[in-house]
């Protein structure tokens, strides 16, 4: 199957904190979308991997993407080495995306947030050189472009997701052991605070204002982007 967007997360549930109006719109408009989990969460606070693997599924049918994987790397330990770079042009090559999506990594809190972003750049650099060695005809994409988790930055790109934003709400609510604190045997974690939440709608809601919609996603380019025709680009 090949894909027109592929999006890597480093655990379940960060594509569509960060990403997942982006892949919801393009789904409902007919393009083929997909998701690549790097790691299970095995070491989250909370939820087995089952549980986190039952969640992202659900949460990959509300976004109506075509697929989700996991390339099963380890969580809280992901590393730009050769292992995690084969697996990851492995998936380029397979899915042929016209556009990737990846945590942008310049300045991330998290350590497997950053290391992804890094990970999926040179992975889809490598993946372009017919003599590097993973199975798979040589294959790069069109563009990566990195969406933003717990950084604070102005995006270069936003794009307006007003119409499906409450499909976004939908499926980030289907990681149900991460961002609900419903069990008594449930660690209270920065994510399960209803602070989190609110943080991710006022971010939407205020690149929304950037380009006059009540909601948007941001994305960082990570280099020049040209234009042959301002007209044809409104």
């Amino acid at each position: 199957m090949e894909l027109d967007i592929l999006a890597f997360g480093p655990h379940p549930d960060d594509v569509e904190i960060g990403a997942g109006g982006i892949l919801a719109h393009h789904a409902a408009i007919g393009y083929r979308c997909g998701i690549i989990d790097l790691t299970a969460g095995e070491l989250a606070s909370n939820g087995t991997v089952e549980e986190r693997k039952e969640e992202a599924s659900r949460a990959a049918e509300i976004l109506q993407c075509s697929l989700r994987e996991c390339l099963e790397l380890p969580d809280a330990q992901l590393e730009v080495n050769t292992q995690a770079i084969s697996r990851v042009v492995k998936a380029l090559r397979c899915f042929r995306p016209k556009i990737v999506l990846a945590p942008y990594y310049w300045d991330d809190r998290h350590p497997d947030h950053s290391t992804a972003g890094e990970l999926v750049k040179r992975a889809a650099y490598l993946s372009g050189l017919k003599r590097y060695p993973v199975e798979g005809t040589p294959y790069r994409p069109q563009k990566t472009y990195y969406y933003l988790l717990s950084v604070e930055r102005q995006p270069d790109l936003v794009v307006d997701v007003s119409a499906v934003y409450e499909i976004k709400e939908r499926a980030i609510r289907a990681h149900q052991t991460q961002f609900f604190h419903s069990r008594q045997e449930q660690a209270l974690t920065l994510v399960n605070d209803p602070f989190f939440l609110r943080f991710v709608r006022s971010r939407d809601s205020y690149f929304g204002s950037l380009i006059g919609s009540s909601w948007g996603e941001g994305i960082v380019s990570g280099a020049a982007m040209s234009v042959s025709d301002l007209v044809k680009s409104f």
